[in-house]
Formats: structure tokens, sequence, C-alpha cells
């Protein structure tokens, strides 16, 4: 069951893809051809739905820096990319997802937030794995609360697989998601269409 899952990951204070990995090598082959890595959420989640208003959340980035979404999702349009340095479709992706950000900070009409699952017992690795490859994108922390049984943005967010993309626009609400590897192109085509939507 889902709940077992989480008291697992809460034992190892959010290492979440520590038991990811485990769910993923016993996951149908289809999983992995789709481009996703599992994750262990509660069972008959939805995709949040396009129009609906954004949940907030605040937790700290790997600088240590509080970062409160409820407060900064209305100064600009957003793009949260679910990630882990377990999950090889996503550690393929972030080369777009760099591009992608860099290209869009300087209007200041988007930016880019990736959310890392892996939990701060993990930070070195993450900030290692960042460093290597010279990405410069945030990087938040998503975290499990104090029974171990809910993610702070996973959850709300319903995230069911890694990477995953959720597009917020700048009035808070879900334009987009996206499970799954993705192309700098279709990326690219979901936060234009973002930007012109009305």
């Amino acid at each position: 069951m889902a709940t077992d899952h989480r008291m697992i990951v809460g034992a190892v204070m959010g290492a979440a893809f520590v038991v990811a990995v485990a769910v993923a090598a016993a996951a149908p082959v289809a999983a992995e051809e789709q481009g996703f890595t599992p994750v262990p959420v509660i069972k008959g989640i939805k995709q949040l739905e396009s129009g609906k208003p954004a949940p907030d959340f605040t937790v700290k980035d790997t600088a240590g820096t509080v970062f409160d979404f409820g407060v900064e999702k209305t100064k600009r349009a957003h793009v949260l990319v679910f990630w882990s340095i377990f999950c090889e479709p996503c550690r393929e992706e972030m080369p777009v997802v760099e591009k992608l950000a860099n290209e869009y900070k300087p209007a200041g009409n988007v930016e880019v937030l990736t959310v890392n699952m892996d939990g701060a017992p993990f930070l070195d690795g993450i900030k290692g794995f960042i460093k290597q490859y010279k990405y410069s994108f945030r990087i938040l922390l998503d975290e499990l609360d104090a029974k171990g049984e809910n993610f702070a943005i996973a959850d709300p967010y319903q995230i069911a697989g890694t990477p995953a993309l959720i597009l917020v626009d700048a009035e808070g609400r879900i334009a987009q998601s996206h499970v799954g590897r993705i192309s700098e192109g279709d990326l690219r085509a979901m936060i234009t269409a973002m930007l012109g939507a009305k």
C-alpha cells in the first residue's frame, strides 16, 4: 500500500527515491518506455485541472533559503519541474530545463523552479550533481511532514512520477502539466501557450 511506502520514506527523512527506485525496478516496462520513474504516492490521484488555483507551499532551497510559493506565484508565471538524482529520465531532461530557465530569466516573466524529491539527507549529492553539470536553476527541496506521510509539494500537486512538469500562470492558476521526458520544442510550446493565454 502507498501508506507503507510513505512510512519507509519517512524513516529516511524524505529520501523518496530510495523507495521509488525499488518501486520502479518492479514496475512494468511500460513506465520506463514512457520516460518516467513512478513515485510512491496515494492511489487514484488525478492530475490537477487547468484553471484551478495552484496549491501554496513553503520549503527551503539548496542554499537553505525559505521559498514561499504563496507569495511568489502571482509575481510571474512558473514552471515547476519535479525530479530526483536517482531518476535517469530526469537527468536526461536537465539540459533542456537549464536552457529554457536561462532563456526566460532575463525577461522576468517566467521562473523555472526545480523540485527535488530526494530530501535533505541527499543535499550533498544534489549539490554535487548540479556543480558537475554547471546547472544554475533554483532547486527547492520537497520534504515530508512530521508524520512522514505527505510531501509538501508533490502531494498537493498530485505528482505520480518523475520527471513531471506543472506550469502555473501569473495569476497563480494551473496552466498545464506533463509527466515524463519532454523535448525542448514541446516545453517551449507549453510555455508560449501559457504566456499567450488570457
